[in-house]
């Protein structure tokens, strides 16, 4: 009799012990899921704030103290540019173009650097002085463009001449 109450208890126990099993294999699971998606979300946190800490970074400006007298205000031109677009001023911005040029607004991209730049030729025509400098400059996407800008001088405007963006393509 003895026997026959013992097995029972065996086998109710030999049935804890699995439930037992399948309740951590079960717990295990759960927790490397958790985990996975823990992971995931860490991963895509970090790569926004890398976004946003290369959005948020002010750009390289060019260094001033290569140049002088009409390349240095075109320089002082140029970082002046990138400034207003990093800071997202269209008011300041077009207030380096010229009235007669065909830019009509301000870019929605911000640029990082000037990564080369050619040397800046300046020419005198009838009416103004004319300086082109083609540029390759990296934006907030690590992407590299190339630009040819234009800027002028406007001989009229006498010794208050400034120079001005004319185009850029």
């Amino acid at each position: 009799m003895k026997k026959l109450t013992v097995v029972p208890f065996l086998f109710l126990l030999l049935v804890a012990c699995q439930n037992q099993a399948n309740t951590e294999d079960a717990q295990q699971t759960i927790d490397s899921s958790t985990l996975n998606v823990t992971e995931k979300e860490t991963q895509q946190n970090e790569e926004i704030s890398t976004s946003q800490e290369k959005e948020d970074t002010p750009p390289e400006y060019l260094d001033e103290t290569n140049y002088n007298g009409d390349q240095l205000e075109i320089v002082k031109l140029m970082n002046a540019r990138m400034r207003y677009l990093y800071e997202k001023d269209e008011a300041a911005y077009m207030s380096l173009i010229d009235p007669e040029s065909p830019i009509l607004g301000m870019g929605r991209y911000k640029i990082r650097k000037v990564t080369s730049m050619s040397d800046i030729t300046i020419q005198e025509q009838s009416n103004l002085y004319q300086a082109v400098v083609m540029v390759n400059e990296l934006n907030e996407n690590d992407e590299e463009y190339s630009n040819t800008m234009v800027f002028w001088k406007k001989k009229e405007d006498g010794d208050s001449a400034k120079w001005v963006i004319a185009d850029i393509d």
